[in-house]
């Protein structure tokens, strides 16, 4: 079990260094200077980036009224959301390129 879990873990930080890899790719590219190129980032920042407070918010939510949770936990439930949001900027940027 822990070989799968460490597997996934492998997967998973592969998945989120391509993620980062597409999004800094189009934002420092000529393809994000065009008007074309700024639609489909504010979209894609527009989708994105309000999940931050919400997906906080629960956390928060867990946190105090489900089951508390310890440092190390907090910081990896962060962690997750953080990269799994950056995660999904890059299917969305991806998705969007190829819509438009």
């Amino acid at each position: 079990m822990d070989v799968f879990q460490s597997v996934l873990r492998i997967v998973y930080v592969l998945i989120f260094f391509i993620a980062v890899f597409i999004s800094l790719k189009f934002e420092m590219g000529e393809e994000n200077k065009d008007e074309r190129g700024k639609s489909i980032s504010n979209k894609a920042y527009g989708i994105v980036f309000p999940l931050i407070p919400f997906g906080w918010f629960l956390i928060e939510l867990y946190d105090h009224f489900i089951r508390p949770l310890d440092y190390d936990t907090y910081k990896l439930v962060i962690w997750f959301l953080i990269s799994g949001l950056m995660i999904l900027h890059g299917i969305i940027i991806s998705v969007l390129k190829r819509i438009y």
